[in-house]
């Protein structure tokens, strides 16, 4: 009966899988129409999160300048989140230029070439993913919900983190390698953002830790909001060694 058991646990163990994340990060600098004012962090703030989510998984997208058209961050976004099975994680990470109700791609010089917030949330829904997230780090991004109808997910909650409330810019400045939001975002994620230093960072300890920071460095300029029917505690991500 013991041998049983134990032929059963190992059974069980070698069918329990490790949770993934599975991430798509968009950077927008120079957009297709002149008129629209050139970013010069944006490109750099989604290649830093990508390379920073590389250090844990093989599952990771970046879009970049040119080729962050609608129809090609769709179609990554379908492309890796359908691979997401349930316990697993999904990342959306946008830097460059928002409009009320949505993200602007690289061609977009009119409002029905956007990628709205719904057509984002419609293809998150849609996978088996437990936890999912959207961290954007544009001007005014605190309307980026705006005038949307969203989807209600089909499986797990969206956290949805932004620079910047709706009247606020998103600065960028010469001394930093990234946008505010994106530098503290990192260094949060990399574990500064750890009050209880479990070596988890939860979604509260997150947005306290970049709030926080964000405030201060844009000496109350620029306030980061979170959005999302979700848990303080869920864990964004686990780092290190407990």
């Amino acid at each position: 009966m013991t041998k049983i058991f134990i032929f059963l646990s190992l059974l069980v163990m070698s069918l329990v899988t490790k949770a993934e994340t599975y991430v798509v990060c968009v950077g927008i600098g120079t957009y297709a129409d002149s008129k629209v004012r050139n970013l010069s962090k944006a490109e750099k703030d989604a290649k830093a999160m990508a390379g920073f989510y590389k250090k844990g998984t093989e599952n990771v997208m970046t879009i970049t300048g040119k080729y962050a058209t609608k129809t090609q961050i769709l179609k990554s976004l379908r492309s890796q989140f359908g691979r997401a099975m349930a316990g697993d994680k999904i990342v959306f990470y946008f830097s460059g230029h928002g409009y009320p109700g949505g993200f602007c791609p690289y061609e977009m010089s009119r409002l029905e070439e956007g990628l709205s917030y719904s057509e984002v949330i419609k293809v998150m829904s849609q996978s088996k993913a437990k936890d999912k997230m959207i961290f954007a780090d544009a001007c005014n991004s605190g309307l980026i919900r705006e005038g949307s109808v969203v989807a209600k997910p089909e499986t797990g909650s969206v956290m949805l983190f932004l620079s910047s409330r709706g009247n606020e810019y998103s600065i960028e400045s010469p001394l930093l390698s990234n946008g505010y939001f994106t530098n503290y975002l990192l260094h949060g994620l990399g574990g500064k953002a750890d009050a209880n230093r479990d070596r988890r960072i939860t979604a509260k300890e997150l947005y306290e830790y970049v709030s926080a920071g964000v405030s201060q460095l844009s000496k109350g300029k620029q306030h980061p909001v979170m959005w999302g029917k979700f848990d303080d505690e869920m864990v964004i991500v686990r780092y290190g060694k407990k």
